[in-house]
């Protein structure tokens, strides 16, 4: 059985030549102003986090060992960002933050991704009382702000960075199910899938190689920007005490370092926060960019 196609958008979007998504994406970056800068910030993330005993002024304070003579410093050519309560330079805490910002948000959102992602194609695809079950899961869950249930469950797991990693992936899987699930029900009907269904392609096969191949639009925009929100998720268990403990060099611990001296020594908490923001924004910069990259609805 042969089938004759007219042109390439009668194929399904994941067999589409990659040249056009290459094609779109050095338009938009070359075009876009907030694409350079978005991208720009994540490069620079990345590097500074791998980077960290490197760029550090001070790599012993970033990772937690006090200078006391040094306490409260404002900043100046010595300490950039001044120093802390304990002498610690801010500059070099605020490099060493990048890696946890970075690493549990990387993990946290990939973790959420392989539990929520399959779970919403197998509902999507199969219907009926499978659909409705892991629906009516997914929605208990959703029914708690996700930040709100993530300090439930941090504060009855104990205050630790592994113990929030774990706090926020039980948080954020449902979004992913609920995505993967919503785009599955739009593709179960398509011909490719209607094709691969005659010719006696099986199940796993199909949920593999056709729906996940062309799901993979929503869900990596999906997941560009979490990746900035959950480092805020993060940040905000640290600032509670439900993340990251002392000495660990996290931005969110920082602030609340410096949260009782904010109108004396402002940069304690300014820096970390600053670095925080910029981080989010990135992310968020980004996101919109592969939304504009990869729908072809876009009309960039």
């Amino acid at each position: 059985m042969s089938v004759t196609l007219d042109s390439p958008e009668q194929l399904p979007p994941a067999y589409r030549s990659t040249g056009g998504i290459s094609r779109r994406a050095y338009r938009v970056l070359r075009r876009e102003r907030a694409a350079q800068v978005g991208a720009s910030i994540i490069v620079l993330l990345v590097f500074v986090a791998l980077t960290a005993p490197i760029l550090a002024p001070y790599p012993a304070q970033g990772r937690g060992v006090a200078d006391v003579p040094a306490r409260d410093l404002a900043p100046s050519w010595q300490h950039l960002f001044g120093t802390d309560h304990l002498g610690r330079d801010i500059l070099s805490r605020v490099i060493f933050g990048a890696r946890p910002a970075l690493g549990v948000s990387l993990v946290v959102v990939l973790m959420a991704m392989l539990i929520g992602v399959p779970l919403g194609m197998i509902a999507g695809y199969r219907g009926g009382w499978l659909d409705e079950t892991l629906m009516r899961i997914t929605d208990l869950f959703l029914a708690f702000p996700p930040l709100l249930l993530a300090i439930v469950i941090s504060a009855l797991l104990g205050p630790s960075l592994y113990h929030a990693a774990i706090a926020l992936v039980i948080s954020w899987w449902p979004w992913y199910a609920r995505l993967s699930r919503t785009v599955t029900q739009s593709l179960r009907q398509a011909p490719f899938i209607d094709a691969a269904r005659v010719f006696g392609v099986r199940e796993p096969v199909i949920l593999a190689r056709h729906v996940l191949r062309n799901s993979t639009t929503p869900i990596l925009v999906q997941a560009t920007v979490d990746l900035g929100t959950v480092i805020l998720a993060v940040g905000a268990l640290a600032f509670l005490g439900l993340a990251s403990q002392p000495p660990l060099a996290d931005w969110g611990l920082m602030v609340a370092d410096g949260r009782e001296t904010i109108q004396t020594e402002w940069w304690i908490s300014t820096f970390p926060g600053i670095a925080i923001f910029v981080t989010v924004l990135g992310f968020n910069l980004l996101g919109d960019v592969l939304r504009d990259v990869l729908d072809p609805r876009s009309g960039s």
